[in-house]
């Protein structure tokens, strides 16, 4: 699996500084990831550094190519033997569990900021009449 730096990257270069492998690159001050040199710390941590030292908790994550697609459901797997059905539940946790430990939630979160924003600049503005 290999990482890309993302545009929530705010250019502190811990992650240039924590990279084992020098896949970190700076190019016209930009940071970019080198997939050919990219690990994941194999062999240096138990996690990758450039997700774990992140500051915005976004700016680095799994490339979108390296994340498993969604599994499509079959209903037929699920109304027979049991072994299809836990075959199918295990295959939907998997990529939820993927999908959660990317880190690619920004946009239900800025979406919440901005819902939350918004309401509560109605409640002010009611207010202040």
């Amino acid at each position: 699996m290999s990482y890309t730096i993302t545009n929530n990257c705010i250019g502190c270069d811990r992650c240039y500084v924590q990279c084992p492998t020098g896949a970190i690159q700076k190019v016209d001050g930009l940071l970019l990831i080198d997939s050919t040199l990219c690990n994941d710390c194999v062999g240096y941590h138990g996690t990758p550094q450039c997700a774990s030292i992140c500051p915005t908790n976004g700016g680095c994550i799994p490339s979108a190519a390296s994340i498993t697609p969604e599994p499509t459901w079959v209903p037929q797997a699920l109304k027979s033997e049991v072994s299809p059905y836990w075959d199918s539940w295990f295959a939907r946790y998997n990529y939820l569990m993927q999908r959660l430990k990317s880190g690619d939630q920004t946009g239900y979160w800025q979406h919440w900021f901005d819902t939350y924003s918004s309401k509560l600049t109605s409640l002010l503005s009611q207010s202040m009449i």
